[in-house]
């Protein structure tokens, strides 16, 4: 396992040389760059992908009709909306069709455009329904058949059950639900159709008044937060976690990038909304939980280097 407080000490010791020469960063990380994947090849420890309809933090197209992906050195997981936790996969575990977003260091986008590149990370954004599920589900058929002598008893005891489990994973998730009360809008069945418009006026506002209560409160955990002090990246597992780099994130590259974005003009994508600037960096992405209610899915604090 990475030791993340080694890692955090020398990438702040790097970042301090750069600010202190006046030089710009190497190799800057670029977050969320949308594809779709069109094979794997676990012979060659990567996979095929192409351009989702918004290709890359800028919206330009980044991997065109199929460019080959090295999963050598990337980490491969998978969240679950449903069940918020994080799971590491395999490069077997993605199937041809998955929506994917691929972290990729600056070097690497350019070499994307030649068809070929290395990922840092990867994410896999198609939902998997739980294996269990299905097979609970004929279980439960099954038990309902069975007894079938007892309808009117069956027929009562499915009804509390199933209000029950409502009632249970309601009640299961105190910071979801007091994070959709923050939420402006309605839940909606798609991202389309919920108010991105006013989330991201939100989280501008948030920004302005660097409010880190309120940004915790609006993001799914665990969060993909990069900083200056950590260009790698981490996994914030909880609200904590995210407060205590409130310094790292409300800088002043980051409230500028969130400000000078206008919330009409944004569109949805596979991957989510991004806020911030052009360049891809700095600023955050957010889409919609499986719950139905918009989330922060990553923050990227990270100044890109800015090259001719």
């Amino acid at each position: 396992m990475i030791n993340i407080r080694l890692l955090t000490a020398a990438a702040a010791a790097v970042a301090l040389l750069c600010l202190t020469g006046c030089q710009p960063k190497e190799d800057p990380l670029y977050l969320g760059n949308n594809a779709i994947v069109l094979e794997t090849d676990e012979g060659r420890n990567g996979l095929y992908v192409k351009d989702a309809d918004i290709g890359g933090a800028s919206g330009d197209s980044l991997f065109g009709e199929r460019c080959f992906i090295d999963c050598s050195h990337a980490q491969l997981y998978y969240y679950g909306l449903g069940t918020e936790e994080l799971t590491e996969m395999k490069l077997g575990d993605l199937l041809a069709g998955d929506e994917v977003t691929i972290d990729l260091r600056e070097s690497e986008v350019k070499k994307a455009g030649n068809g070929s590149a290395s990922a840092e990370k990867i994410q896999l954004m198609t939902q998997r329904m739980p294996a269990e599920n299905p097979s609970e589900e004929r279980s439960g058929e099954s038990g309902g058949g069975s007894d079938s002598g007892g309808s009117d008893s069956g027929g009562s005891d499915s009804g509390s059950s199933s209000s029950d489990n409502s009632n249970s994973a309601d009640s299961d998730s105190p910071r979801q639900a007091e994070a959709n009360a923050e939420v402006p809008g309605s839940r909606a069945a798609s991202l389309e159709e919920s108010d991105y418009k006013g989330f991201a006026e939100q989280i501008q506002h948030i920004f302005s008044e660097r409010d880190i209560e309120a940004l915790a409160q609006l993001c799914a955990y665990p969060v993909y937060v990069t900083t200056e002090a950590n260009t790698e990246g981490l996994d914030v597992a909880d609200a904590a976690g995210l407060k205590a780099q409130k310094d790292d994130i409300f800088t002043d590259a980051m409230l500028q990038a969130v400000a000078g974005v206008d919330p009409d003009r944004l569109t949805p994508s596979q991957a989510g909304i991004f806020v911030g600037s052009e360049s891809g960096s700095p600023g955050l992405f957010f889409s919609l939980a499986e719950d139905g209610y918009l989330k922060i899915m990553g923050i990227n604090a990270e100044v890109l280097s800015q090259q001719e």
